[in-house]
């Protein structure tokens, strides 16, 4: 009987299952066109596993499956930090040379970062562009004059740059004459001698004004005043000329007093020898007056011709002694008008090369040079440093 209960059981629950999962949709309660889907709708495949997705490198995998994309190793960012070593300071005035030098370096981090470190260089108000080294220092040599640079550093590794470049400010204040008129020796005063100091020229074709330059020692200081380019044996007054050096100049400063004359510096020429009879020049002159030529003296009785070819250079005719000079006017007329400075001067002041390349200053006083170890500073008119020389024991260069 049991049995029979339990059958009934189990027919009812299968025809409810069959019922509940096979009953069809009501057709009365869908439009006609959602009718027509259902009829023509086809049943779609399930998906299978391999058709799913990757998971991205976020997703979590339990037990011991590792993530389907690797995550990537991130590279140690490179950090560059350029510093200056050595070289004019922060707003340093250089006022002794136009030439600058600068050391620097650079810190890499990580310190195992592989390749050389590349430096880049840059002075702003010079280089147009950066200058690439490999070098650790930069020689420059700036132009002269006034003018104000920064110097500018970066370093770079692996194509990473500093991005905060080290740089200076700093000035050059020399003259525009630096170089071209230097001093080159210095002699001080002894019993014998007054004190010395040499200048020479180093120029093309221009011509520099030299007025109103000062040179200075641990003693004093002289200015430097006009001067006479060509000495006029008539009239001479206190010259108000500048004096002008030219290419292949030598200028002498004498501590003497000038024997022409306070104020009278002169350019040398090559009659001035026949004014030693007269004066002594403590800057020598030199003693290479023009001779008379043969033809020249023709005209005159041998015995003239014979006394002014013996004549020594640059003299003056001492004929007191000698009555066939004395008693002969037309010899001694030509001598009177001819060897001498005035006669030489009309004579032969219109060859091209009658003036010396030199000038000759008188200072009239001897504390410039020291006769102790010192260094002298020559400047032009506007105090900017044209050259210096330290002299005296080898211990003070």
């Amino acid at each position: 009987m049991q049995s029979i209960i339990v059958s009934i059981i189990a027919a009812i629950f299968s025809v409810g299952y069959f019922y509940l999962w096979h009953t069809p949709v009501q057709v009365a309660e869908l439009s006609p066109e959602q009718s027509v889907e259902m009829a023509t709708e086809q049943p779609k495949e399930p998906l299978s596993e391999t058709k799913k997705s990757p998971p991205t490198k976020t997703q979590v995998f339990l037990g011991s499956v590792k993530s389907a994309v690797e995550p990537s190793i991130a590279k140690p960012t490179i950090l560059i930090d350029t510093y200056i070593t050595s070289g004019p300071k922060e707003g340093e005035v250089i006022e002794d040379k136009n030439q600058v030098t600068f050391g620097f370096e650079a810190t890499v981090s990580p310190e195992t970062t592989q390749n050389r470190i590349i430096f880049e260089t840059k002075v702003e108000g010079f280089d147009k562009n950066w200058q690439e080294t490999s070098s650790k220092q930069r020689v420059i040599i700036l132009p002269v004059g006034s003018k104000e640079y920064t110097f500018w550093v970066r370093a770079k590794i692996n194509n990473v740059i500093d991005k905060t470049s080290a740089g200076r400010t700093f000035k050059i204040n020399i003259s525009p004459y630096f170089g071209k008129v230097k001093i080159s020796s210095a002699d001080y005063q002894t019993s014998s001698r007054p004190s010395l100091v040499t200048l020479n020229t180093y120029l093309g074709e221009e011509k520099i004004n030299i007025t109103g330059w000062q040179i200075r020692g641990k003693r004093g200081i002289f200015i430097i005043p006009g001067g006479i380019e060509n000495y006029n044996p008539y009239y001479n007054p206190v010259p108000d000329e500048n004096i002008i050096a030219k290419r292949g100049d030598t200028i002498y400063l004498s501590g003497a007093a000038n024997p022409l004359g306070r104020g009278r510096n002169f350019r040398p020429n090559k009659c001035l020898g026949y004014l030693t009879n007269y004066y002594n020049f403590p800057i020598s002159l030199p003693l290479n007056c023009p001779k008379a030529k043969s033809e020249e003296i023709s005209h005159l009785n041998p015995c003239c011709q014979e006394f002014i070819l013996k004549l020594g250079s640059c003299k003056i005719a001492d004929y007191s002694n000698n009555l066939k000079i004395s008693t002969d006017p037309e010899c001694v007329a030509y001598l009177n008008e001819n060897f001498n400075y005035a006669g030489c001067y009309i004579k032969y002041s219109q060859d091209k090369d009658f003036i010396w390349a030199n000038w000759h200053i008188y200072m009239n006083t001897n504390i410039v040079v020291s006769d102790d170890c010192d260094t002298l500073y020559l400047r032009d008119q506007n105090g900017l440093l044209v050259d210096k020389y330290s002299y005296g024991r080898s211990i003070c260069r």
